[in-house]
């Protein structure tokens, strides 16, 4: 295996991300959000409400990111790996929010809510890299999971308590 890309620098192998997307042409994410999205339609084809097929994979997803708190708690690295690859699956499960969108919004307004949906989302990807580097310090991440895994529980509390019924808002 070419260990001279520089993301291997000091490492006897390559990164699983960077295997995925390397050598497999894929990303590790792939997985998981087409599993949530065969989750959902299984779970309305059996019946289950739209609110229940939607918002269920979503907070089952967040349920488990915050497995990454597990990491914060132990020494071994290879449980480490497990927390937060069970963090990263969820991660991926609950990426389906925009499911949601397309259901909420009213009919001549989906692109628009749509785009403010995805603005608004997009800007923890401003707001989390800088709180983090805030919380962090050379010695531990343990602020930093914390960080994230106090907010995926507001998240969690806001699909339960503020989004109610799944059904079209009607103009």
């Amino acid at each position: 295996m070419d260990n001279s890309h520089p993301s291997y620098a000091g490492t006897s192998s390559p990164t699983v991300p960077d295997l995925l997307r390397r050598r497999r042409h894929t990303d590790g994410s792939f997985a998981e959000v087409l599993f949530s999205g065969v989750l959902s339609d299984f779970l309305l084809r059996r019946g289950f409400s739209l609110g229940v097929a939607r918002k269920g994979p979503i907070i089952i997803g967040l349920l488990l990111t915050t497995a990454m708190m597990g990491a914060n708690f132990i020494d071994s690295t290879a449980l480490v790996i497990v927390f937060l690859s069970i963090a990263f699956f969820g991660n991926g499960l609950a990426s389906i929010t925009w499911s949601l969108v397309s259901a909420l919004a009213p009919k001549r307004l989906i692109g628009l809510t749509g785009g403010m949906f995805n603005f608004i989302g997009n800007l923890s990807s401003i707001a989390t890299p800088i709180v983090i580097g805030y919380l962090v310090t050379d010695e531990s991440f343990a602020s930093g999971f914390l960080y994230m895994t106090v907010v995926t529980v507001i998240g969690i509390a806001s699909y339960v308590l503020l989004v109610g019924r799944v059904e079209r808002v009607e103009e």
